[in-house]
């Protein structure tokens, strides 16, 4: 059996989401990493992080039942890799949720300019959709 909710359901999860990721005295970030994603968002990745974007406080926006993140500023690549999963954290430094990356033509859940980082260079989130 599939659960289906209404729309108005959804977007008053998504404000929850929402509020979860605005709590604390930092804004929300976006933390990328290469490798392998954790089967479970409590497990502490293996991979290093690769770049960490900081959003904007709120974090994001909801339309449309989607809830759309929004960056301050392009993240320092802090290491070389293929960025590859994303952990969101709230401004309190609590795990949210892990995402799937891609580049602007993929599936991820997050969209980069290039999933190709190097490190000193900046990384760049196109787009940030939860549903």
């Amino acid at each position: 059996m599939t659960v289906a909710i209404t729309v108005e359901h959804n977007e008053a999860r998504l404000l929850g989401t929402l509020g979860f990721l605005d709590t604390g005295p930092n804004p929300a970030r976006l933390r990328i990493y290469g490798g392998v994603r954790p089967a479970s968002p409590s497990t502490t990745p293996t991979s290093a992080m690769l770049v960490e974007i900081k959003l904007t406080k709120p974090a994001g926006t909801i339309a449309n039942g989607l809830l759309t993140l929004a960056q301050q500023e392009d993240g320092l690549i802090i290491a070389t890799g293929i960025a590859t999963w994303g952990r969101l954290v709230n401004g309190a430094d609590v795990t949210a949720l892990d995402l799937d990356c891609s580049g602007t033509d993929g599936q991820g859940d997050i969209k980069l300019a290039s999933t190709n980082l190097y490190l000193g260079g900046d990384a760049r989130m196109v787009s940030a959709v939860l549903g």
